[in-house]
């Protein structure tokens, strides 16, 4: 572990070259930049105070003030709790950027995820799926390959090409444009006292669930406006366009809900495992890194006593999950041979515990999977 104070007053930025796998950076109250790697050089400059490069992973823990910038990221990368603008060239597998301030992205590789954005961001290119929530700035995105949800982009925002569907749900500001291109359907939730107008082609296959809309027709196009029709959204689709009227949609509206829900627990689960792992002083660190080297025969080991634990909830009639497999065992019928008695488990050790912590801390595997592991490490 390396650290580096940084002057009271003093900016910092951050220069990443290149990391070969996982890059994990997340703000912090302290005048530091931390690093927990100890294949990730920091060399302290002038004027760009850190600058750093990695052939493996990359965790750092940077001032909330930082401004970051990252020419290429080999698999996922995940960034949070930066107010400074951040410039990312290639992320090659999923990015995550959540409590962030401007944006800049030229590729993503697989999916990306954007929540709590306060300024501008763009995005050239992603190449699967693209969540974008919360923006108070301008959004830009170029190409999407697969689908693109927005939701509650306070400014304007732009699509140029989206490969699949896309579901829209925001308040319009008014004076601002919105316009998407898109592959396949369109899903459009109107807020109550909304102020805008859409603009499609003639032809499209338009379908209206609200009140209160006016169809003015132009010139190859055509034009629905909602109240004062302040704000304008120009679209087009391969498929169907659906204006939906936000107490019309009940599915849609319950779905936003559990969404939210969800999101929230997750948040706060990930925050108390954080708080947690920032607990954990150097010393266990270093204990950690080596159980995680040892990960894969513990896991095994932990499955074997997984079904252990099937093997005895066959006597209860009881269902049994782990990730997204279910098991569910009847009442068995009496028999008059005995059952030998097994052995009882071994308690769980420290390792174990740390290592599973480790784990969801990773995305490896999820909180459910991690106690459903503990469960069978005691033998329940």
């Amino acid at each position: 572990m390396a650290e580096y104070e940084i002057p009271e007053g003093k900016p910092v930025r951050i220069d990443i070259s290149s990391v070969g796998s996982d890059l994990r950076v997340r703000g912090w109250d302290r005048r530091v930049v931390s690093t927990k790697d100890d294949n990730f050089e920091l060399v302290a400059h002038d004027e760009v105070m850190v600058g750093a490069s990695s052939s493996s992973d990359g965790n750092l823990r940077v001032p909330y003030d930082t401004t970051l910038v990252v020419d290429h990221v080999g698999a996922d990368a995940k960034i949070t709790d930066i107010s400074g603008s951040i410039t990312l060239g290639t992320v090659g597998s999923d990015l995550i950027l959540r409590k962030v301030g401007p944006v800049t992205v030229s590729n993503v590789g697989a999916d990306l995820r954007i929540k709590r954005a306060e300024g501008d961001v763009s995005i050239d290119h992603i190449g699967r799926d693209a969540t974008i929530r919360e923006v108070e700035g301008l959004t830009h995105i170029g190409k999407v390959g697969a689908d693109l949800y927005v939701r509650d982009v306070i400014g304007g925002c732009t699509a140029d090409n989206v490969g699949a569907d896309l579901v829209l749900s925001t308040d319009f500001a008014p004076g601002a444009t919105y316009a998407f291109n898109v592959g396949a359907d369109i899903v459009c939730r109107i807020p109550p006292e909304a102020s805008v107008r859409f603009r499609v082609p003639s032809d499209s296959d338009l379908s209206i669930d609200a009140s209160g809309v006016d169809i003015v027709e132009g010139d190859g196009y055509d034009e629905i406006v909602i109240g004062g029709g302040q704000a304008l959204v120009e679209m087009e689709a391969g498929g169907e366009i659906r204006l939906v009227a936000q107490d019309e949609d009940y599915m849609m509206a319950i779905n936003f809900q559990l969404e939210g829900e969800l999101e929230e627990r997750l948040t706060g689960l990930e925050e108390q495992l954080a708080e947690k792992l920032s607990g954990l002083d150097e010393k266990i660190m270093e204990k950690a890194e080596r159980v995680r080297a040892r990960a894969e025969k513990q896991t095994e080991r932990a499955m074997r006593h997984a079904e252990r634990a099937m093997r005895k909830s066959r006597k209860h009639g009881v269902r049994f999950t782990v990730g997204d497999r279910s098991l569910e065992f009847a009442m068995p019928r009496s028999t008059t041979r005995p059952t030998p008695a097994e052995p009882p488990p071994e308690p769980v050790s420290d390792d174990e515990r740390l290592m599973i912590l480790k784990m969801v801390e990773a995305g490896q595997i999820t909180v459910e999977e991690a106690e459903t592991l503990l469960a069978a490490l005691e033998g329940r």
